[in-house]
This record gives structure tokens, C-alpha cells and sequence, in this order.
């Protein structure tokens, strides 16, 4: 194997677990797009330029040429709409579920004009559409913050302890009127923070955590900036990574990440447990401290089984 593609942290030469991407078909629009994070790996003895695309039976992939690679390197990337299908209509999810496969490929070439190929790689992954609406589903929690409350949510700060976290109900973005949760980060170089929540998970069989979270940036100095590196769901106090989206924290002023839009994630939990579920942001903060502010908006969160 000389050039892989991976959707974990796990590195070789250990096996790549099964990936799964979740979904929920609620209030999507029509078409669909695929976001996901990649990490691609050359163990060709000479830099190779990668490239990424994907092919799958109603779906249409763009192509990115990821640029080069030097022999014995790996790198993460945040394909914001690789990929978009006409959304599933409910009559395609019996019982509120259907899943289908994707085929990732990367490749390899020894040039910069991507002319000259020399490897290709798959990745073959799983999509898991649901409908969080099926009467098969029960809807345990649902947090939409419209009784003017951040539903038992809190914050914390994750790096710097000069860093100011603070959490509030909104009402410049939400998706269900007239409130939304912000957590709003104030600081300077590592911007790390979490927003979080313990819930009692129910008895039956299959559980998911459906997040619609909205990232931005800001800051008041013309020589100021800040970016977005990351966001991940993880759970319980051990920080167990459910999903990461964006790349490791670095000083380069690029987000990672979308911002300025809502964007949904969806994980399965454990049933019959007590549960922290976690949303942490990662930023870079250049300059002025605490003039600069990173944002997160969580709207309609819940907790569906069945």
C-alpha cells in the first residue's frame, strides 16, 4: 500500500475501523451535500500530488486536487460539499432508516498537473440516513432553547486559561423561533471550549445525538484575526471522539471548518447510560487578547431511539 485514505484518527498500521456517516433527512434542503474530513497518507519514496474525489449510484462528487505531499506524510483536510444527492424522500426510509455506500478514491501523481497517475486508493463508507420525524422514532430530549433557557447546557474553557467562555440564548440565528443556545469564547492564541450536557440515555435499542451547530469568528482590531481549526462531538469526561471536522490546531489564518452556516451532526449513543455529550471548537486567536471571539450556535439539539 502506498498512498491510503483514512476518516479516523487511527493510525496505520492498525486497522481502519468501520466509518459510518449519520444523517437525518429533517428540514434538509433538496439536494443534499456531503461534508466530511479525510487524513491521506504517501508512503511512496517520492512526494506525490494527491487528489480526491468519490463515486456512488445517484450521488455527483467534485474533484480537489489536494497539492503535494511529501514522501512519508499524512495530512487532514475539511471537504465542505465534496459531494450532493437528491435528499431521500421518507418513503425511502422504512421504519425511519436506509443506508448506502460511497466510494472514496484518492490518488496519487508524480506531477503538478495531474497527468501522470501512479497510485489510486478506496475507501468504501457507509451512509446512514435517517428520518428523526418516523413515528418508529421516540424523541427523548429535545433542547430548541425557545422557553428563553439554555436547557442544562454549560461551557467551559478547554486551552488558555485567560480565555473567557460564556454561554446565552439568542435569537441572531436559530433555526426554530425565537431562541437558540450561543456560546460565545473571548481570548488569545489556543481558543478551545466546550459546550456540553449529561443526559439519561433510555432503554431502547438504538439511540442518536443530532446536533445543528453554526460557527463564526470575529474580532475588533484591523490587525486582528481569528480562525476556526476544528470541531469535534466527543463524550464523557475521558473526551471520547465521536466526530471531528477541520485539521489540527496550527497559527495559519484559514478556517478549517465551515462557518457563517448551520451544519448537522449526527452520532449513536449508548443505550441505558448516563451520557456528557461534548461540542468542542478549536480557534487560533492572533494579537489583542480578548478582542477577538469565536461563536457556536446550537439549535433543535435531540435525542431520538427506538
Amino acid at each position: 500500500m502506498t498512498i491510503e485514505l483514512r476518516l479516523s484518527n487511527v493510525d496505520p498500521p492498525a486497522s481502519e475501523p468501520k466509518r459510518t456517516i449519520y444523517r437525518d433527512i429533517v428540514n434538509l434542503p433538496d439536494p443534499v451535500k456531503l461534508g466530511l474530513t479525510i487524513r491521506y497518507f504517501n508512503y511512496d519514496d517520492v512526494g506525490l500530488y494527491m487528489q480526491i474525489t468519490g463515486s456512488a449510484t445517484g450521488y455527483t462528487f467534485g474533484t480537489v486536487n489536494l497539492g503535494l505531499l511529501a514522501s512519508g506524510a499524512n495530512k487532514y483536510i475539511n471537504l465542505d460539499e465534496l459531494a450532493s444527492r437528491a435528499k431521500p424522500t421518507v418513503a425511502q426510509l422504512p421504519n425511519g432508516e436506509m443506508s448506502e455506500n460511497i466510494t472514496l478514491t484518492l490518488k496519487g501523481y508524480t506531477d503538478a498537473g495531474y497527468t501522470t497517475l501512479k497510485w489510486t486508493f478506496d475507501r468504501i463508507v457507509t451512509v446512514a440516513w435517517i428520518n428523526s420525524a418516523d413515528a418508529a422514532f421516540t424523541v427523548d430530549f429535545l433542547d430548541n432553547f425557545d422557553d428563553g433557557t439554555v436547557d442544562g447546557w454549560a461551557v467551559a474553557n478547554e486551552a488558555d486559561a485567560y480565555n473567557v467562555a460564556t454561554i446565552s440564548v439568542a435569537t441572531d440565528y436559530v433555526l426554530s423561533t425565537p431562541t437558540s443556545c450561543k456560546m460565545t469564547q473571548a481570548g488569545s492564541a489556543v481558543g478551545r471550549a466546550r459546550l456540553y450536557k449529561s443526559f439519561n440515555t433510555s432503554s431502547r435499542t438504538i439511540q442518536y445525538a443530532i446536533f445543528d451547530i453554526r460557527l463564526d469568528v470575529a474580532w475588533d482590531y484591523a490587525s486582528n484575526w481569528v480562525a476556526e481549526k476544528y470541531i469535534e462531538i466527543q463524550k464523557d469526561a475521558g473526551a471520547t471522539l465521536l466526530i471531528h471536522l477541520g485539521k489540527a490546531h496550527d497559527t495559519v489564518n484559514s478556517n478549517y471548518v465551515p462557518i457563517k452556516k448551520w451544519i448537522r451532526l449526527v452520532v449513536p449513543i449508548t443505550p441505558s447510560s448516563t451520557v456528557e455529550l461534548r461540542i468542542v471548537v478549536d480557534a487560533y486567536y492572533y494579537l489583542i487578547a480578548n478582542h477577538c471571539w469565536q461563536y457556536l450556535w446550537l439549535d433543535d439539539f435531540k435525542i431520538i431511539s427506538k
